[in-house]
């Protein structure tokens, strides 16, 4: 079981890159990243309203923080210093 969430956990950051670098290098791309950023909060909403342990929300916090597409209307999920704004990467196979 720890295997599969490793490898759940390795997935998911290596898609949070790519649809960052997607955002990034994309014509119109800021625009996508804003609709994206707003279907991620939705269905952050959703979830927290019908399933307030699922570890969904965990993970829809974690993409909206990746993205830096956090703020005042997020309530305590902060901000958390990504590779790009200067920490070191972090995780499997850094």
């Amino acid at each position: 079981m720890t295997d599969e969430i490793e490898r759940l956990g390795l997935l998911a950051g290596l898609m949070e890159v790519a649809i960052g670098r997607l955002f990034e290098t994309a014509d119109g791309g800021a625009e996508a990243k804003r609709l994206f950023v707003e279907d991620v909060r939705r269905l952050l909403a959703d979830t927290r309203a019908v399933q307030t342990q699922s570890p969904a929300i965990q993970t829809y916090e974690a993409l909206l923080r990746r993205l830096g597409a956090t703020g005042a209307e997020d309530g305590p999920l902060g901000v958390v210093p990504t590779p790009e704004q200067g920490l070191p990467p972090a995780g499997a196979g850094v």
